[in-house]
């Protein structure tokens, strides 16, 4: 099937990886275009992440991959840039934003050759929103669709001037650069003008809700550190013990055996320091209003 290898040719080149890796991926494209089951199996799989009136649940993404190797996720999520590109044109959203938001793929693409040592893409549920058109990067931060805010998902004592029924987007900071504070306006101002000119749609306010709002960073960073400067372009609100944020501090690395993370740099040393004297890590959300 050459024209397929010449499609995943096509959008192979619309985001951006190591020699070794893109290399690695082309290979394998070439056999699954060699083979018409797995081609068969490709093509099936795109259209249905293209469909946008099928729900996928984390079972139908293990149904659907499994099995196959992460250059066959890799292959079938970079086929489905085409889907994607459609969407984008049809509502006349810039082609620099569609590059923009797809690099996202390289970068799980590079996380999965950290976690495991080898080429491939594993992130299904998490690309599927990009795919279809529901989540994209403008400048440094990436946005969702706006979503319906509803008071009883905060704190009773969190006072802020939203309503149940207000739309707010969901905000996302994506691996990759520098999270500087004139960097991560100019991404609110870039959504502020972004949802309403090509999407239709308003908001009141920017929602986030990460592992970087935990109030223990303020005793374990540095007053000038990004990470701060970032909590305190919202107003935060504190949310539960957890432990995911190793993982983007680390590699492999969990509460479980956090003695064995590097510490190589001040934060992870602090950070290390905080778990194994009995400190713990929280996940936080939080609000910007617009």
């Amino acid at each position: 099937m050459s024209g397929l290898f010449e499609l995943y040719e096509k959008y192979s080149g619309y985001y951006d990886l190591c020699e070794e890796g893109r290399n690695v991926i082309k290979e394998a494209a070439e056999k699954i275009c060699a083979n018409a089951n797995l081609s068969e199996e490709a093509m099936r799989i795109k259209n249905k992440l293209a469909d946008l009136s099928f729900y996928f649940t984390e079972d139908e993404f293990d149904t659907e991959f499994k099995d196959k190797s992460a250059q066959f996720g890799a292959f079938v999520y970079t086929l489905a840039i085409e889907d994607m590109e459609k969407i984008y044109q049809e509502k006349n959203i810039p082609h620099d934003i569609l590059i923009d938001t797809v690099s996202d793929l390289a970068v799980w693409i590079n996380r999965h050759h950290d976690w495991v040592g080898e080429w491939g893409f594993s992130q299904y549920g998490w690309l599927i929103h990009h795919i279809r058109g529901r989540l994209f990067k403008l400048g440094r931060l990436q946005f969702e669709l706006p979503k319906v805010f509803k008071q009883d998902s905060v704190p009773g004592d969190f006072k802020i001037d939203l309503k149940d029924g207000d739309m707010f987007l969901n905000t996302h900071i994506p691996r990759g650069g520098r999270l500087d504070e004139a960097s991560c306006l100019d991404s609110f101002e870039r959504a502020k003008e972004f949802f309403p000119k090509f999407l239709n749609c308003g908001f009141k306010a920017f929602g986030c809700f990460t592992w970087l709002f935990d109030p223990a960073f303020e005793n374990l960073l540095p007053s000038d550190s990004n990470i701060l400067k970032f909590q305190k372009l919202f107003k935060i609100y504190p949310g539960h013990e957890s432990y995911g944020g190793l993982e983007y501090v680390f590699i492999n690395i969990t509460k479980d055996n956090i003695k064995d993370a590097p510490t190589d740099t001040l934060f992870r040393k602090n950070l290390v320091e905080h778990i194994l004297s009995g400190g713990i890590m929280q996940s936080g959300g939080g609000f910007r209003l617009v």
